[in-house]
């Protein structure tokens, strides 16, 4: 039975919408004149009212809901048999409005978000108020007319998504018990010395900063490999093409197969210097690239930070204000694909864009249908996509960002990117150079969109043939260093939390099963978690950071490093939160219960309380609050050779340092004082190999790395 058949003369309908933009277009959708029957609470014309909440009215009730004695940070562990709620005291007015207009309801209908979030926070307003009327769903993907068509056509019975509200009470719940009992847990045993700072423990939080402080140490643990390679530099019509030297077993290399002896290189280069060298191997094997589909909230977080330096939450503000507006379909989406039934609006949106003033959407193919129309991979929502509505008066960053969403729209209705993958061979003296490249044969989609990624680059080569003689080819000796991997910045944290199975144990036997789950956290969380462990403030409390930006990369602080190394590997790991983040998706779709659910996110969370207090005396050792003036004993200068080297905190950059406190003490060649890094309340000293005096690190912006320099020599030095 649809919903206009359930509709019947005299009934009172009422609409709750999770936020007062989506009431607005309900109800534009349903009058004409939706302005004039708009008062403070609601919408209304007749029987039907269209109201709304802001977000999440309710509130999951703090500890001493459950028990005066819980206002007490020591007091632990809150298990709650019955979960209470109640309304948020800033919407108390708005939820006392719907409390009244859902007492004469016959019909309701749930207007939240199309996401797990969005059922979670209007089913619960209608549980706490005991409504027990009859409740249909409506799902909002874009506010465009044509898309609010579609919603409306497309209602079903809200009991269909009970499962998907148990999913939300999961997660709400699951994190309240993490949060609450964890944080007093590990802080408290922290602080059995004295006093500390807060341990600031969350389901999603303290994995997405052991990703971070693991990548520092494995940066930190990574020595350097200088290597040689010996590239021949040809060309064939014009194109340029290179091919390396190719070791055979005889060749002395590493176990990476890296040569590390320059003059073996050097010999080579001189048998085949002034020789000509032939073409003795060329295969081809012809390949289609499709276009990239279209965006997901994350991957275009992830693409505006990487492109323009944009933070994931500047593009969630950017997006969610274009979709306000009316001009993209729902931000907060995880999806990268449409439903087959929206094909149909391509013209009309595609024509839109030419109106706009993108000159490639008039020659896209709207009768194609691409990879990205997939109605099996489509859940409550669908991939961020222009509504058809021409934007007018963008600033520049909502500009930006609505051509990226336009210009992956465009694309999925051009043909595939066709080439010809080569993998050649060239001999010169017996010595073998190879390589590999593409010959593009038709660009397809690429004809529009130009990578600006090198890694993404299409590396052309001419067409070579066996027997291609080339007279005189010039060889380098490339000299190479291998690299530590590179530190997180906020879009690439961002994406690792949503591929958070890529860090998962290679050993657990879900893993392969958490590829399923869409990563920790949700697109509309995420930005705000890494914030959050950024944050040096807490409402109008001082805290410790837990990671800190050097330029764009996130480097943990000396405290993030404390609570990932104390902290019960179950929650540093992703493998727990990953595997959680895959049984509220099992809830959601009916293949598990919120009671088992419950029963095991309990159990972890006294196993994390025992641990906590078993790890008393080790927690304490680290004082996190002294972190910032905490008396570390002093450090041999290595200047002046006493024990005067003291670690400071620098409030300015919120870093510790070490400097001499004897003001005569300077650096011999610059006549002045010297400042050491702080590693893990160590000072980082590396001394010259040439004149025993210690270096200066000097950050370069160009390369964004950290160089060994000498004052005296005035020489930048390599040292480990």
């Amino acid at each position: 039975m649809s919903f206009k058949e359930t509709y019947k003369p005299n009934i009172m309908i009422v609409y709750i919408a999770e936020k007062p933009d989506i009431a607005s277009a309900i109800a534009s959708y349903l009058w004409s004149d939706y302005a004039k029957c708009k008062n403070k609470h609601c919408f209304q014309k007749s029987d039907v009212v269209v109201t709304w909440a802001y977000g999440h009215i309710m509130m999951t009730a703090m500890p001493e809901a459950y028990g005066k004695e819980y206002a007490d940070f020591s007091k632990y562990p809150i298990i709650p048999s019955v979960w209470k709620k109640h309304p948020a005291p800033s919407a108390k007015e708005q939820f006392e409005y719907i409390r009244s207009v859902l007492k004469k309801a016959d019909v309701v209908v749930n207007g939240g978000d199309p996401d797990r979030e969005g059922q979670l926070l209007i089913d619960e307003i209608l549980e706490y108020v005991g409504y027990k009327g009859e409740v249909w769903r409506i799902l909002i993907n874009a506010k465009d007319s044509n898309s609010m068509k579609r919603a409306f056509e497309g209602m079903e019975p809200n009991e269909k998504y009970r499962t998907l509200y148990h999913a939300g009470m999961a997660r709400e719940r699951a994190d309240w018990l993490v949060g609450i009992n964890l944080s007093r847990a590990y802080t408290l045993s922290a602080r059995k010395d004295g006093k500390g700072s807060v341990w600031r423990v969350g389901r999603v939080k303290i994995p997405t900063l052991a990703l971070v402080v693991n990548r520092e140490k494995e940066i930190q643990d990574f020595h350097s490999v200088e290597y040689y390679e010996l590239d021949g530099k040809f060309s064939k019509g014009g194109i340029p093409f290179t091919a390396t030297f190719k070791p055979t077993e005889e060749v002395p290399t590493d176990s990476e197969g890296r040569i590390l002896d320059r003059q073996y290189l050097e010999k080579i280069k001189d048998e085949v210097k002034n020789k000509p060298a032939k073409v003795t191997l060329s295969e081809k094997k012809s390949q289609t690239e499709s276009a990239p589909l279209p965006y997901s909230l994350d991957t275009l977080q992830v693409e505006a930070n990487k492109r323009y330096g944009m933070s994931p939450s500047n593009v969630l503000a950017k997006v969610q204000s274009l979709y306000e507006k009316k001009y993209v379909s729902y931000p907060r989406s995880d999806c990268n694909y449409i439903p087959t039934s929206q094909q149909v609006d391509s013209s009309r949106i595609l024509q839109s864009l030419v109106e706009y003033g993108i000159s490639a959407a008039g020659g896209a193919d709207n009768t194609m249908k691409g990879r990205c129309f997939n109605d099996s991979k489509v859940s409550a929502h669908h991939a961020i996509i222009p509504t058809g509505v021409v934007p007018k008066s963008l600033d520049e960053w909502e500009q930006k960002v609505y051509d990226m969403i336009a210009i992956r729209y465009i694309i999925q209705f051009y043909p595939p990117c066709k080439y010809d993958a080569i993998r050649y061979e060239i001999e010169s003296q017996g010595h073998v150079f190879a390589g590999s490249g593409k010959a593009v044969s038709s660009p397809g989609w690429r004809s529009v969109v130009k990578s600006e990624d090198k890694e993404d680059e299409v590396k052309e080569v001419p067409n070579l043939v066996v027997g291609d003689v080339f007279s005189i080819p010039i060889y380098i000796i490339e000299e190479k260093k291998t690299t530590p991997p590179k530190r997180f910045t906020e879009g690439s944290l961002l994406a690792a939390m949503t591929n958070i199975w890529r860090f998962v144990s290679p050993d657990n036997p879900n893993k392969e099963k958490l590829k399923e789950c869409k990563g920790i956290g949700t697109p509309a969380t995420r930005d705000s978690i890494i914030s959050d462990l950024l944050a040096p403030t807490s409402g109008k409390s001082h805290i410790l950071p837990c990671i800190q930006k050097r330029g764009k990369e996130l480097v943990p602080t000396d405290f993030g490093i404390a609570m990932i190394e104390n902290i019960h590997e179950s929650l540093t790991k992703p493998d727990l939160t990953a595997l959680m983040e895959y049984n509220l998706t099992a809830i959601a779709e009916g293949k598990k219960t919120l009671e088992s659910f419950m029963e095991e996110t309990e159990a972890m969370v006294r196993q994390n309380i025992q641990f906590a207090e078993d790890s008393a005396p080790q927690l304490s050792s680290f004082n996190s609050e002294n972190s910032e003036g905490q008396e570390v004993p002093p450090r041999e200068c290595p200047v002046c050779h006493r024990e005067t080297l003291v670690r400071k905190y620098s409030p300015k950059t919120k870093k510790h340092f070490w400097v001499c406190k004897e003001d005569s003490c300077v650096h011999p060649a610059t006549g002045k004082p010297m400042f050491y890094a702080d590693q893990r309340q160590k000072p980082v000293i590396k001394l010259c190999p040439k004149c025993g005096q210690p270096l200066n690190n000097v950050y370069s912006k160009k390369t964004k790395q950290l160089y060994w320099f000498c004052p005296k020599c005035n020489e930048f030095k390599n040292v480990k």
